[in-house]
């Protein structure tokens, strides 16, 4: 007998220079996904880019949540992560995490 049940991830990660980040065409494609996707797995889709607003003015795209995944962020920081956390502001608002990159290239 075939066994018919449908596996569902705990979390989906999405990862993508165009997070919070209007460059192109992916930008789009991810924002439409993101709205059919928050429907079924809602805050257990999590979208992952960079923080490229860091050093200029607050990101339009972007709205920081310090709740969300506090004790995690906290352990991480600790361990010399920097990232913000909250909500992409698209339709269906999902989970984001914006990735303090510049601590990665020499000067």
């Amino acid at each position: 007998m075939l066994d018919t049940k449908i596996l569902k991830p705990d979390y989906i990660f999405e990862v993508s220079w165009e997070i919070c980040n209007k460059v192109g065409g992916i930008y789009t494609v991810l924002s439409t996904k993101a709205f059919t996707l928050v429907k079924e797995h809602r805050d257990n889709l999590i979208f992952i880019g960079p923080d490229v607003w860091k050093e200029t003015r607050d990101n339009p795209d972007f709205t920081e949540d310090k709740f969300l995944f506090r004790s995690w962020r906290e352990h991480a920081e600790k361990e010399g992560l920097h990232f913000k956390i909250g909500r992409w502001n698209i339709a269906g608002n999902p989970v984001v995490i914006l990735a303090d990159f510049t601590t990665y290239f020499s000067i």
